[in-house]
């Protein structure tokens, strides 16, 4: 065998040709990346590892504390660029991601702005200690310092280096910018105090070894410590090869010539199997003959480096004597963690509000059946029973404007335009019927007594139903002109500082660039309905006939939907961040005004139907003794099959009264 070179350069040269000697070489210290090539380097090993296994040790560091996005920034040197390439394929197999790789030239100002840019919080630094100081100084500025940021330095600085430059950053703001940071370098002792096979522990053997220089620090110790193992490895190597020549009885160890194949593979593969504990640790050899090396983890904490773990064999091991201190008390995380939430409407929200809509709608059914099955009662009758049935569908539908929610972006624009179309025709249904009853009471009050007015129940209908063509020929053209399209709107970011967590919020509307303008005139369409309806109200609220009139109720139902209106208009600027709050409101809104309508409308109506009819008569037949017979036949002949209404006749009924 040979042992050497201490140089890669010196090892290169000879490993490419010694195989052809029939001669195993081992090298205690060479570190080149090239010599891990068995192509070239046939029968080499080395009790060193490359320079590269250093990345499986910062990978394996990397998920320890499950950090995944990594920033890298180094000189642009050969001997940093090389190091790092190799380190990249290494993560991406890991499932980490990149996130910026910088290359500093002269002054790393400009990198280190980058690196904040992109949100860097773990980041590997690759460059001389000169340069490290002059890269902190700027970090220091940056604030890409302190509890959650991580930084991955070489593990060869000498101490106190930064100190060795001078920069326009004080010592205690240096300290301060590398606080924290780790390193991953070549043991060069073993720090457990192993027995090793001489039958010492390594710290016995330094002392020893101490003892024979009379503790004159000579350099090179840490070579020698590699040169003691690689001497063993070689022993143990030739020991076991000898043996197994023994054993086969064909010849001896000392019988080896340049030409012999089969004793020097022998020799290799008995070297490529030993295991042993050295004075680093367990001496063992991977397929490429490069050492299985233990490798050191230190962190700068406390003002000063000290070592807190070890990596071998793909694990890390913590010493507990040196534990981790975290500032903040915790890992710092990789990265900002951002949560994306759409906010859709709560399944339980929604359950809830067709419940009671559904409570509403058997309330409106009830109210129909009540005013169909009784609409030849003469309290009943004298209301408009038609236009009650009109008022009543319109309520059904506002009661189904509620249900026309969905979460499923296939369906959401559909369910946008059906609940437009079911609030406005609903709206139009309910309270045009309302409106159309005080309007023939308004008409029949304001002529004169000689003029004869009549307004039937059909011509009623039709401002119903042009009402309600006037408002879905807005919707039509609306939606054939400018039709709905889905708009994601963000939601200001929430951000939790001490959990490190943002939380980007949207939401999802139905939504068309000339919106303003259709839904202002289906509002001002709106608007004039309900004007209109005051209007009426305020003309017809001294009438006294019994059952005739609803001003009073009508004027109630419309300060309730102005009131409630004007709610839901506010609840709609104002509240779409929070789309549950914003459906519970206005769906609330809606049950609400229709509800109450519905309840003045034909509550009294029930009520006053199934009084006594004594008392009925009494509370109808407050008038001169001389005029109930006048003011009978007025009112039969105001309500007849057709409904047909005789103005002179009860407009002089009344105004006896």
């Amino acid at each position: 065998m040979i042992i050497g070179a201490m140089c890669s350069t010196v090892s290169q040269a000879t490993a490419q040709v010694s195989y052809l000697w029939n001669v195993v070489q081992l090298s205690p210290a060479s570190s080149s990346p090239v010599l891990s090539d068995k192509v070239r380097f046939k029968t080499y090993l080395r009790t060193n590892a490359p320079e590269t296994e250093l990345n499986p040790a910062k990978v394996a560091l990397f998920r320890e504390f499950e950090w995944s996005n990594i920033a890298m920034i180094h000189q642009t040197l050969e001997i940093f660029s090389v190091a790092n390439d190799q380190l990249i394929p290494l993560m991406k197999a890991a499932g980490m991601q990149l996130l910026a790789v910088e290359m500093i030239t002269v002054d790393p100002a400009i990198q280190i702005l980058k690196l904040k840019e992109r949100g860097a919080r773990i980041i590997v630094g690759s460059f001389y200690s000169d340069m490290a100081v002059r890269v902190f100084c700027e970090v220091y500025k940056a604030g890409l310092y302190g509890p959650k940021f991580v930084w991955l330095l070489l593990g060869w600085y000498s101490e106190n280096w930064w100190k060795a430059v001078p920069v326009d950053c004080t010592f205690d703001q240096l300290e301060q910018a590398i606080d924290g940071y780790f390193s991953i370098d070549q043991i060069h002792i073993n720090p457990k105090p192993q027995v090793t096979i001489s039958g010492h522990t390594p710290q016995q053997l330094l002392e020893i070894y101490r003892n024979w220089t009379n503790h004159e620090n000579l350099p090179g110790l840490e070579l020698g410590l590699k040169g003691y193992d690689g001497i063993w490895a070689a022993a143990l190597a030739l020991n076991k090869t000898a043996s197994d020549l023994e054993v086969n009885g064909t010849e001896r160890l000392e019988d080896f010539t340049y030409k012999n194949a089969d004793m020097a593979q022998l020799l290799f593969n008995n070297a490529m199997n030993i295991s042993f504990m050295g004075t680093r640790g367990k001496i063992s050899f991977d397929k490429n003959g490069d050492l299985k090396a233990m490798y050191k983890i230190s962190r700068f904490q406390g003002g000063r480096k000290e070592m807190v773990g070890l990596y071998y064999s793909n694990k890390i091991e913590w010493l507990p004597e040196t534990p981790i201190v975290w500032k903040g008390g915790h890992i710092p995380k990789d990265s900002v963690t951002v949560i994306r939430i759409t906010q859709a409407l709560s399944l339980s929200l929604y359950i809830a509000i067709c419940c009671v809509s559904a409570m509403g709608f058997v309330l409106t059914c009830v109210f129909l059946a009540f005013n169909i099955g009784y609409r030849k009662s003469r309290i009943v009758k004298m209301s408009s029973p038609n236009l009650n049935n009109v008022t009543l569908v319109g309520c059904l539908v506002l009661y189904g404007t509620v249900l026309w929610e969905s979460n499923a972006t296939s369906t959401f624009t559909a369910f946008c335009q059906a609940k437009l179309v079911s609030l406005t025709v609903g709206f139009s249904l309910a309270f045009g019927g309302l409106f159309a009853k005080t309007w023939r009471v308004y008409v029949i009050f304001t002529h004169g007594t000689k003029q004869k007015k009549v307004v039937k129940d059909k011509q009623l209908l039709l401002m119903v139903c042009g009402l309600v063509t006037i408002n879905l020929s807005i919707i039509i053209v609306w939606f054939v002109i400018d039709p709905f399209q889905i708009v994601v709107q963000q939601l200001p970011v929430k951000i939790n500082v001490i959990d490190d967590i943002e939380i980007h919020g949207s939401t999802t509307n139905c939504n068309s660039h000339m919106h303003i303008y259709f839904l202002g005139c289906l509002l001002t369409v709106q608007g004039i309905i309900l004007l209109f309806g005051v209007f009426l109200a305020l003309q017809t609220r001294k009438v006294k006939v019994d059952g005739l009139n609803d001003s009073k109720m009508i004027g109630v139902c419309i300060y309730n939907i102005v009131v409630l209106s004007f709610l839901g208009v506010m609840v709609s600027l104002t509240l779409k961040a929070d789309y549950d709050l914003y459906y519970g409101i206005t769906s609330c809104i809606i049950i609400l005004a229709t509800t109450v309508t519905q309840c003045l409308i034909i509550m009294p109506k029930i009520i006053g139907h199934f009084s006594t009819s004594r008392v009925e008569d009494l509370g109808a037949s407050r008038v001169e003794h001389s005029n109930e017979i006048n003011t009978d036949v007025s009112t039969n002949r105001l309500h007849n099959e057709d409904h047909d209404i005789h103005t002179v006749t009860l407009a002089s009924t009344v105004s006896r009264a």
